[in-house]
């Protein structure tokens, strides 16, 4: 079906939109299982506007062939380019017992981020959801420069580990 020019698209805000959980076990990240997502941590409420930083791309690979004059290409390897995520740091201050993302996410930790985007951070994962999975192990973690009129903040880096990860899959029963 082809859209007439000039046909308004409807978008969807992100504010308040997008979940981050931390799970300590997946067995099939193609098929992520809902009691699995909710025996994680939800660290949503930690991570800042923008902290996200895991960027999927895609190499390609030259296929050149001496019978033409054009270069062809196919898909090539997949990497992730700068995972952190920059989080709510509440280390040391009167706010140290609502430090989740800090005390979960320690170097040497080996989980699952999980992702979703597109519904109220307020509803509950459900079956047949779609997420984003990246099987990670934490690295090390770094202070954010303080600047005015912001909060305490850490960037926590991740490594993206076997089995990689898996986008726009749906959550089983």
């Amino acid at each position: 079906m082809a859209l007439a020019l000039g046909t308004e698209i409807p978008s969807t805000p992100a504010d308040g939109k997008v979940d981050t959980i931390w799970v300590p076990t997946i067995a099939d990240i193609t098929k992520p299982k809902l009691d699995e997502l909710t025996a994680g941590t939800d660290i949503s409420n930690y991570v800042t506007l923008g902290g996200w930083s895991c960027e999927p791309s895609q190499d390609t690979i030259s296929d050149q062939r001496e019978n033409t004059t054009q270069d062809y290409e196919n898909p090539g390897r997949k990497k992730i380019s700068g995972p952190s995520v920059e989080v709510i740091d509440n280390t040391n201050t009167e706010h140290s017992e609502q430090n989740v993302a800090m005390n979960t996410l320690t170097e040497g930790a080996e989980g699952y981020f999980v992702r979703r985007y597109g519904k109220d951070t307020s509803e509950a994962f459900k079956a047949d959801d779609i997420v984003n999975v990246y099987a990670v192990r934490i690295g090390m973690s770094a202070k954010v420069a303080i600047a005015a009129n912001s909060v305490l903040r850490s960037k926590v880096n991740f490594t993206v580990k076997a089995p990689g990860w898996a986008e726009n899959v749906k959550v089983t029963a």
